[in-house]
């Protein structure tokens, strides 16, 4: 009977091993898709920054474009340039409130 309860501490160490050895490596994992998640992000940043910075160049040509208009479009460019004055106009009153 004694060596039944040898055996069986045997193998519940053993499994136990197992256990400690599969938990590492689970820790391992983790500790490597936190670090690959934390890269992921910092380069989701770097492209927003990116894309943000193109959107204003877009806009400032699109801005610039208005501008650069010939003589018979002068009456639509001053129209178009007045709108974009009472937009920034109405951003700034809300800004202020």
């Amino acid at each position: 009977m004694n060596t039944e309860y040898d055996d069986l501490i045997i193998s519940l160490k053993d499994k136990i091993f197992k256990l400690i050895v599969l938990v590492n490596e689970l820790k391992n994992k983790n500790n490597v898709l936190l670090k690959n998640k934390a890269e992921l992000e910092f380069q989701l940043n770097e492209k927003n920054k990116i894309i943000s910075e193109v959107e204003r160049k877009y806009k400032n040509l699109k801005i610039g474009k208005l501008i650069d208009i010939s003589g018979k479009e002068v009456n639509d460019a001053r129209l178009k340039i007045n709108r974009i004055v009472r937009e920034v106009d109405n951003c700034i009153a809300l800004l202020n409130d």
